[in-house]
């Protein structure tokens, strides 16, 4: 998971969860079990040698090829990871439960509910999430900036104790609405703004959490992650430059993490739940985003996609799961500028197939079973 702007920001510590400040953070290069992928060789982690011939090594990161899409393929497995089980704001326990949560068949573990997540600089204009509905694909969630509206999500962010949520000195702010600008929590719902949005927003469904969600920290706002093993998702989306921290990302996790600890060790983060960075940018300023699997083990590329920078130019991404093609398959592809076109409520089956194309472009594919030893 990306360290929390706030954090960047703030240059908070972090210490096993538990510091006194009630923001709190996690960097995945000093808190996982296991090594930075961005920070070993790249030929171990890429199908395509060739596309790191001329890698560079720069603020810890290799960098190789500028590509239009990242391919991962068997990435389903059998596995288990420690579930929270009970918090206690005013005296700061977190138990787990006696038994892991297993997790297994296609694309496991992210065949769970996962929580869409964005740091700024981020200007998003449209968002649609989409389901299997037969041969074609329904939207289950949308937002267009430019109407203003919103169907089947929640915008929320970690603010509790601004309007709605809980805080404490231990666990920081839970999950609360945020207002349209993402600068602080609201009371009610609110709908993102048409703007650029320089902090950090979590979008779920807007259906209210059952026991299907797992633990729900006491107070917070809890609503479900986005279900199902096969999902669309699309974005339009730019990544100006405003200055600060400008390290922008977009990453899909458990829906688990968020409605527990997310910047913590109070979830089920560091034990392999599953998380995916999509497009993430790992230092300040830089223009060439990355993307990684934070699983056990963890699945990075070192090959790039280009910031769109131009706040009139956005461009529109599809990021997408599929059960059923080559053991498991998780892609995220570039499908260029933003052409006017809004996301409709239904993709056709021809839509379908030519989100899920290999991209004409240059693609990096990654066979998940190699990392893990598998293959």
């Amino acid at each position: 998971m990306p360290t929390s702007l706030d954090t960047i920001n703030n240059s908070i510590s972090i210490i096993d969860g538990s510091s006194s400040s009630s923001l709190h953070a996690r960097s995945f290069r000093n808190s996982a079990p296991y090594a930075d992928p961005h920070a070993q060789d790249p030929l171990q982690l890429v199908s395509s040698d060739d596309l790191c011939q001329n890698r560079t090594f720069e603020d810890g990161d290799y960098y190789c090829s500028r590509v239009d899409q990242v391919i991962y393929t068997n990435v389903a497995h059998d596995g288990d990871y420690r579930e929270v089980a009970y918090m206690n704001d005013e005296t700061g326990e977190c138990r787990f439960a006696e038994v892991n949560h297993t997790f297994s068949g296609e694309l496991a573990p992210f065949n769970e509910p996962v929580a869409l997540i964005f740091r700024g600089p981020i200007h998003l204009k449209q968002l649609g999430i989409y389901t299997p509905d037969g041969t074609t694909y329904s939207r289950i969630g949308h937002y267009n900036a430019a109407q203003q509206t919103t169907k089947g999500i929640s915008f929320l962010g970690n603010r509790g104790g601004e309007g709605s949520g809980a805080v404490s000195q231990t666990f920081g702010a839970s999950l609360s609405f945020i207002n349209p600008h993402a600068t602080g929590g609201a009371a009610s719902p609110q709908v993102l703004a048409n703007e650029v949005i320089t902090g950090e927003f979590v979008v779920m469904t807007d259906q209210d959490c059952d026991g299907s969600c797992g633990y729900v920290r006491p107070g917070s706002v809890a609503k479900k992650g986005f279900p199902g093993t096969s999902r669309i998702f699309l974005m339009e989306f730019s990544m100006p430059h405003t200055g600060g921290a400008d390290m922008p990302a977009i990453w899909l996790e458990n829906a688990r993490v968020p409605l527990t600890q997310q910047y913590g060790a109070c979830s089920c983060w560091t034990s392999g739940c599953g998380e995916w960075d999509v497009f993430e940018i790992l230092h300040a300023g830089y223009e060439r985003a990355e993307t990684t699997l934070h699983l056990d083990p963890p699945a990075g590329d070192a090959n790039w996609f280009q910031r769109p920078v131009d706040q009139n130019a956005p461009i529109k991404v599809v990021v997408w799961f599929d059960g059923g093609v080559d053991g498991g398959t998780a892609s995220v592809k570039i499908l260029g500028g933003s052409d006017g076109v809004v996301f409709g409520e239904r993709l056709a089956e021809e839509e379908v197939g030519a989100l899920k194309k290999r991209s004409k472009g240059v693609v990096s594919e990654i066979d998940y079973a190699v990392r893990r030893g598998e293959a």
